[in-house]
């Protein structure tokens, strides 16, 4: 499992941004086309995720609350199909001076058994997804200091 964390100083209380975390309206965007969840978000809650690839392929995603502390930390597990692999994606939220410090952690396999690999892959593999992170938290950070 391969551990990956991104962090960026977002001006704003821990309220406001794990408000904006856990609504499910600010999770979508050209690909997620709805977030369904069973009740509440809380711990032990699920959730249904529709998404649309650019060729319209259509795929319904399964995840759980697996981490739920009001303003502190925000987690799910993500139920995949073979050959990919179970992913855990947790916010973290700390104080850092008059705004907050928001992680965004993600453990993954990022080459599951049974997918070809070549030398150099795994790291690839991770150097995008930490860019993907980034660009993320960036979007985030403007979307919630406005």
């Amino acid at each position: 499992m391969a551990l990956i964390e991104v962090s960026t100083i977002i001006n704003k209380p821990a309220d406001v941004i794990f408000a904006h975390i856990t609504n499910p309206d600010n999770q979508k965007n050209q690909y997620v086309v709805s977030v369904e969840f069973d009740g509440p978000i809380k711990l032990g809650a699920k959730c249904k995720t529709t998404v649309k690839s650019t060729q319209g392929v259509v795929n319904v995603i399964t995840s759980e609350v697996i981490a739920f502390e009001q303003n502190k930390v925000y987690g799910t597990k993500t139920f995949a199909a073979p050959p990919a692999s179970d992913v855990t994606s947790t916010y973290l939220l700390e104080a850092a001076g008059s705004g907050t410090k928001l992680t965004m952690q993600t453990e993954a396999m990022l080459m599951p058994a049974g997918m070809p690999s070549m030398p150099g892959m795994e790291d690839m593999i991770k150097k995008q997804m930490l860019s993907s992170y980034e660009s993320t938290l960036a979007a985030l950070k403007k979307a919630i200091e406005g």
